[in-house]
């Protein structure tokens, strides 16, 4: 059944349409014989809202072209009576006829689908609508007398949100509260007249449907139960149901009275698309870590990629870390060559990434950015796709097969920005512990936290989370020794820092961890692509 009947919500153009009702209703002289069976006619109003709301609103009912309301009969059945005008008036003339045998009892209720038994009255409010600024027709009733005169009261209360930055990615809002929005609701009458259909606790939710063409803004309207609100939630999702984000409607608790209109405006934040989990890497900001610094071993190849290159074992390994100290006490490790394992890497060698020789590391111009490049010059400017050419460019990505490359200077700037960061220690022996930064997803709506009171991790932390050692690293001037292994980690990026400071060649800029305190982006003048730090490979997406 057609149900049509409208609140007006927003200022003088939805006015303009209703200019000159009163006239309209004067006009009637319908010369209408009240009868309760065979062909029946009645003039029915509308109880227009009150309004609280932040934007303009007018809180008057009309009825609509085709709209329809129900006589409800002694035996409970419900009849259709259809508008017989053009509507756009509080005022309209309804007629029908009733079925031979029946006759209409003390109520008439509107949409027409409504069901009526024992003196209940029983309504489905939709779990899904259209996103309109004009609140299509919700739930009334309207006493019937000897009279062919009715008038519907209202049995909702109304709430219109206007949304703004919604995505265009954007296909529907998904409204939940600690009371049903949507299904079946029943109230007593005539009590329901005075008090209205009462708000239930449930998890019925409404989906407001938003048309695949719109602005950025975009007003919804709808009717809900009469009670109190605490919590309305809007969810975007997209067209594949990926949330797309997340928001709360109210700042305080909202009274929803019988016949009052509430607006509200509400940003939505900007989307961030959740991801999967991949297996083999770490998701934290949305970015899908390594779960392992880079290293070289003489002993193990992981597979697909270059001989003798790997993963670290575990997110808190490094080469020497079975000799770490107590926390905060440094370690010095003094590997005579690179034929065993090692994980301090020049910045940008390809062909010799492990010492300190000026002819082994990149000399690129500030700007370069080597992420999933490979170059057959140290200036890094003659670029190549094929890997056995490689000589200089991402260590990672070569080393790899294109599997992993080094993460960007962006990357590292959305862990600090977005992950929760804490101080940590994992214990691998009595005496013995590997500390580091550990960083996790803030819950939904909190924001990320710092913390440099350090706790100590298990097994099961590292699912969670990325860990970042504190490995040491190896000075410009040394070809061999890696220092202060314990009590800090230098990280390599795959471009040069930006900002004020880059003037001088690019030495790539570091994520370094030092005690508690970490510094990004950061470019220690004293090293430069000489110098050796670890890698924490980024996962490239398909």
């Amino acid at each position: 059944m057609n149900k049509k009947f409208n609140i007006l919500l927003l200022s003088a153009a939805l006015l303009s349409l209703t200019t000159g009702c009163d006239d309209k209703e004067s006009e009637y002289d319908p010369g209408i014989v009240f009868s309760r069976t065979g062909n029946v006619s009645f003039v029915a109003s509308i109880e227009n809202c009150s309004s609280r709301a932040s934007m303009v609103n007018t809180g008057e009912a009309r009825w609509k072209f085709a709209d329809a309301i129900g006589a409800v009969c002694t035996d409970g059945s419900v009849v259709p009576l259809t508008l017989d005008g053009t509507g756009e008036t509080r005022k309209a003339i309804f007629t029908g006829t009733i079925p031979d045998g029946k006759s209409i009892g003390g109520y008439a209720v509107h949409p027409a689908s409504v069901a009526f038994s024992s003196n209940t009255l029983t309504a489905t409010l939709p779990s899904e609508i259209a996103t309109s600024p004009v609140s299509d027709c919700s739930v009334m009733a309207a006493e019937i007398n000897d009279s062919y005169e009715i008038a519907f009261t209202q049995l909702m209360s109304y709430v219109s949100i206007q949304f703004s930055n919604v995505s265009d990615m954007a296909s529907k809002i998904v409204l939940t509260a600690g009371n049903s929005l949507s299904g079946q609701f029943s109230v007593a009458m005539p009590e329901g007249m005075t008090t209205g259909i009462t708000a239930r606790t449930g998890n019925e939710p409404l989906t407001l449907i938003l048309p695949k063409k719109k602005e950025t803004t975009v007003v919804a309207s709808f009717a809900i139960p009469v009670g109190q609100y605490k919590s309305i939630v809007a969810t975007a999702y997209n067209d594949k149901d990926v949330e797309l984000c997340s928001v709360e409607c109210l700042t305080t608790e909202l009274t929803a009275a019988r016949a009052s209109i509430r607006t509200l405006k509400v940003e939505m934040p900007d989307v961030k698309l959740k991801k999967d989990p991949i297996p083999g890497t770490i998701l934290v900001a949305g970015i899908y870590w390594a779960p392992g610094n880079l290293m070289h071993s003489d002993s193990k190849t992981e597979s697909g990629f270059q001989s003798n290159w790997c993963l670290a074992p575990q997110q808190w390994y490094y080469v020497n870390s079975e000799k770490a100290a107590d926390i905060n006490k440094a370690v010095t490790f003094k590997p005579t060559s690179y034929s065993h394992d090692y994980d301090h890497f020049n910045w940008g060698g390809i062909a010799n990434p492990f010492d300190n020789a000026p002819e082994s590391s990149a000399v690129a111009a500030v700007g370069t950015d080597i992420a999933g490049k490979l170059y057959t010059n140290q200036a890094c400017t003659t670029e190549t796709k094929d890997f056995s050419k490689a000589t200089f460019g991402d260590l990672a990505f070569w080393a790899s097969n294109g599997k992993f490359r080094l993460p960007t200077q962006a990357e590292f700037q959305k862990l600090v920005n977005e992950a929760n960061i804490q101080y940590a220690s994992y214990k691998i022996g009595e005496g013995k512990y590997v500390t580091g930064l550990y960083f996790t997803d803030p819950a939904d709506g909190s924001a990320p936290t710092v913390s440099d009171e350090p706790v100590e991790l298990t097994d099961d932390d590292f699912n969670k989370g990325l860990f970042l050692p504190k490995a040491g690293r190896r000075y410009n001037s040394a070809p061999f020794n890696i220092n202060v292994q314990g009590t800090q980690g230098v990280y390599w990026t795959s471009g040069s820092i930006t900002g004020s400071d880059a003037t001088e060649p690019c030495y790539g800029a570091v994520f370094s961890i030092q005690n508690a305190i970490h510094k990004y982006p950061y470019w220690n003048k004293a090293f430069d692509a000489k110098a050796g730090f670890c890698i924490r490979p980024v996962y490239i997406e398909k």
